[in-house]
């Protein structure tokens, strides 16, 4: 089958075809995602255990060395670094590139079920995954209105159950950090001249505390076709609970009367607010911290516009009343427009100039128009395979179709000039069409095949070069 020939002898499906390619790139067009760079798969795992209030030298011991031990010697890892800090350690694990990330974090959790034994006050690890898609696309600040006296990091369980809440529901949205804000808590406060008087020490008042908060399972009572389950609930949910807990108890062996120590007796019991993580401030004023990193693969553009509706109702609904607003003041889309229209910018001109080139040198508007058109269908076109394969369009795949428009305009010029050559040996436009493509495609293919090649060293490269070129 000659391909050259079909096409000349059949210029109405040519032209179908054409229109074709055009219609399905400008729907593939509307289905890539728009991001700034392409999605490149980093192969991190982060382990990070709370211990709060303990200092860096207990963190070491009782838990990073402890974590290290079992992690050495994982399939895969090339590099492990740990941070002891106060309150939290964490544990850094660096894999090859190609190394299945899911079974990683398979492999990864279950050393860690090996290590038992931790402090008590010491939270279960938690395991995070690190990559270039999880850099926030946008970050917000929540302060407070005229009229608020209010401490703005006291609203911090507001904000998570309407403003982090309403944001994660955005189509496209990963999840919602927050930053600056603290929770609701209650406060034991405890005298120490009054724990002296009764003889309590701050370990035998938390024992107390912990057993009195604990629901206990007592079994099951059976009665005749009945069973009942027992269940002794221990649940502390309001101040006069938590002042009622008893501490100790003496009976009088001469009256037979019992004295008892609440926790009432020796302590002050209120509700508070935890001390914020973080101090942030916005044009000298307290305010909280958001930002949202977005879902892989999702559209940044379209993610933003859903962002941008729901910041302004919740600015019109909900945070008035609280005298509370939210302002966005880090926008990825800015930079992401701007870059994509500077690349959109250099292919149309680009193009034009290539046009006017052709036009000065071969003095014929018709072969100028066919190189032309050649431009925008190899364009549009490249968009299909683009969606086919999963790709996002951002700087670097704009940059490589500008790139490409240049390979274009060589390989026409090669043919029309081939054809013009053959015309003017007297030959008529169907034969010097058919001989001037058939003599010169080979030519033009390895042409462009070793453009092509030039990228293939870095293709190979398992780093995150190689990702991103591929």
């Amino acid at each position: 089958m000659n391909l050259i020939r079909i096409a000349i002898d059949r210029p109405i499906a040519v032209m179908a075809a054409v229109l074709m390619i055009i219609m399905f790139g400008l729907i593939s067009l509307n289905t890539i995602p728009i991001q700034l760079t392409p999605d490149i798969r980093k192969p991190v795992i982060t382990i990070r255990t709370n211990w709060t209030g303990a200092a860096p030298a207990e963190i070491e011991r009782e838990i990073v060395n402890r974590q290290e031990e079992v992690l050495r010697g994982l399939e895969g890892l090339d590099e492990m670094s740990s941070r002891s800090r106060d309150g939290r350690a964490e544990i850094t694990l660096e894999f090859s590139v190609d190394q299945d990330m899911d079974r990683a974090l398979l492999l990864v959790a279950n050393r860690l079920d090996r290590v038992s034994g931790y402090p008590s006050e010491v939270d279960e690890p938690t395991l995070d995954t690190a990559g270039s898609e999880d850099r926030p696309i946008a970050w917000y600040v929540v302060t407070r209105t005229e009229g608020n006296t209010k401490p703005v990091h006291e609203n911090g369980d507001f904000i998570e159950d309407t403003i982090q809440d309403r944001l994660e529901r955005v189509n496209g949205v990963a999840l919602v950090n927050m930053f600056g804000g603290s929770k609701r808590e209650m406060e034991i406060i405890v005298d120490p001249d009054r724990m002296a008087q009764y003889g309590l020490t701050v370990p035998t008042v938390v024992q107390a505390l912990r057993a009195a908060n604990a629901s206990v399972s007592a079994g099951d009572v059976e009665e005749g076709k009945r069973r009942y389950v027992v269940r002794t609930e221990g649940e502390l949910k309001t101040i006069d609970h938590v002042k009622a807990v008893v501490l100790r108890s003496l009976e009088d062996p001469q009256t037979g009367g019992i004295a008892r120590v609440t926790v009432g007796d020796i302590a002050d019991v209120t509700f508070g607010y935890k001390k914020p993580t973080a101090t942030i401030r916005r044009l000298g004023e307290p305010a909280v911290v958001l930002n949202t990193p977005r879902e892989t693969g999702a559209n940044v553009i379209d993610t933003m516009k859903g962002i941008h509706a729901a910041v302004a109702e919740l600015n019109e609904t909900i945070l008035p009343p609280a005298k509370l607003k939210l302002t966005q003041v880090y926008d990825e889309t800015t930079y992401i427009n701007s870059a994509i229209d500077l690349v959109k910018q250099n292919i149309y001109v680009g193009g034009t100039l290539a046009a006017l080139v052709l036009l000065l040198f071969l003095r014929s508007s018709a072969a100028t128009l066919i190189v032309s058109l050649a431009i925008p269908v190899s364009v549009v076109g490249s968009f299909v395979a683009m969606a086919f394969m999963g790709r996002s369009i951002n700087v670097i795949s704009l940059a490589g179709i500008a790139f490409a428009v240049g390979m274009v305009v060589d390989a026409a010029i090669v043919v029309l000039e081939n054809i013009y050559r053959l015309r003017q040996e007297g030959n008529d436009a169907p034969k010097a069409s058919f001989l001037g493509a058939q003599q010169v495609w080979g030519a033009v293919l390895v042409s462009a095949l070793t453009t092509v090649m030039v990228f293939a060293p870095i293709l190979t490269m398992n780093l995150e070069v190689g990702q991103l070129f591929k």
